[in-house]
């Protein structure tokens, strides 16, 4: 694992690191998405992919368990040191270069086909300039006709409803609770269980908003889909986004 967090920008203190045990039975029931992002990485041809805010593993070792070579970015020591033990576990050590930074300048010097962001993890961004510094460091890891993909989402005033200021047990023993403010259009999430807990504040826009910044920061949008069976996206909470660097 190799370890970089001299970059600028990175502060080397995360929200995942007293949860990074927990994580796993936290986010055990989300498996949606690990297809979508196997089938992008095995279509981005030679080299590796680079995989944003890569955690514990989640996706990242399915998708070399399906051969492809991936660099793997987290601002999370913790994190990172569970996604190594997992990755030697599942026999693909070999493929997975892990490497500690921030989304904003990620410690890659590498030009790939593709950069992926899942999970929401741009959500982490608490302004338009941190998005957009994000968006650029990704479109310059980007060779020429590259693309990034990543899922956001937007609340609907039914999640708003159901789930403000409870504590509410997610998977057995692992509680989560949200605190939104509209306002501000943050998230304010809380996760406690036997393994640790921790509270990080995420940060939402609209699909036109994202469009906006993806367009400022030189891409192009060519798919934005509605959920990860690649359904177009006509409104609701999530959205999946490809966007390649403009010509």
């Amino acid at each position: 694992m190799r370890c970089d967090g001299h970059r600028p920008h990175y502060t080397g203190v995360s929200a995942y690191d007293p949860i990074a045990r927990l994580y796993d039975p936290w986010s055990s029931s989300v498996i949606e998405d690990i297809s979508f992002y196997v089938e992008e990485a095995l279509t981005a041809g030679g080299g590796p992919v680079v995989e944003l805010g890569v955690g514990t593993g989640r996706i990242a070792i399915p998708t070399a368990m399906a051969g492809v070579h991936l660099i793997g970015v987290d601002s999370s020591p913790g994190m990172l040191v569970v996604c190594e033990e997992r990755a030697r576990e599942a026999g693909v050590a070999d493929r997975l270069d892990l490497r500690l930074g921030d989304l904003r300048s990620p410690p890659v010097d590498e030009r790939v086909g593709l950069v992926t962001c899942p999970f929401r993890a741009y959500l982490h961004l608490a302004n338009d300039d941190e998005r957009l510094e994000a968006l650029g460091a990704a479109r310059a890891l980007l060779r020429a006709g590259g693309r990034l993909v990543f899922d956001v989402f937007a609340p609907s005033p039914e999640d708003v409803e159901e789930t403000h200021a409870r504590w509410i047990e997610r998977e057995p023993g692992i509680e989560e609770r949200a605190d939104w403010d509209l306002e501000a259009q943050t998230l304010t999430l809380s996760v406690r269980g036997p393994a640790g807990a921790s509270t990080m504040v995420l940060a939402w826009l609209e699909p036109a908003r994202w469009y906006a910044l993806l367009a400022e920061a030189g891409f192009e949008v060519t798919a934005c889909y509605g959920w990860f069976d690649r359904r177009p996206y006509a409104g609701g909470e999530d959205s999946v986004w490809i966007a390649h660097v403009r010509k």
